[in-house]
């Protein structure tokens, strides 16, 4: 099993690529799980309109007391959520 694995927070108000990111990767992957950090702009939404059963989204709250951390500790939930033996990581 291959997992697919990406981390992001408000990317519709900051213009992240998401959705076309998690689609490159859709056709390599048995999942892709998807760190979605709490949003104030739709960014949940964004995800969940992929529509796509493979996609599994992880709601979390991202610590930014963390400093420059915040976003490893993010990626590395995101990667120990994935059930594959192997993952693709991929930024949005």
């Amino acid at each position: 099993m291959l997992s697919g694995f990406t981390i992001v927070r408000n990317a519709v108000r900051l213009e992240y690529p998401i959705v076309p990111a998690v689609r490159s990767i859709l056709e390599l992957c048995d999942e892709v799980v998807v760190n979605v950090g709490k949003s104030d702009d739709g960014t949940r939404d964004l995800v969940a309109a992929i529509g796509d059963q493979r996609v599994r989204i992880l709601d979390t709250v991202w610590d930014f007391s963390r400093g420059s951390q915040a976003l490893s500790v993010e990626t590395n939930r995101a990667m120990r959520a994935c059930r594959g033996t192997w993952g693709v990581y991929i930024q949005a």
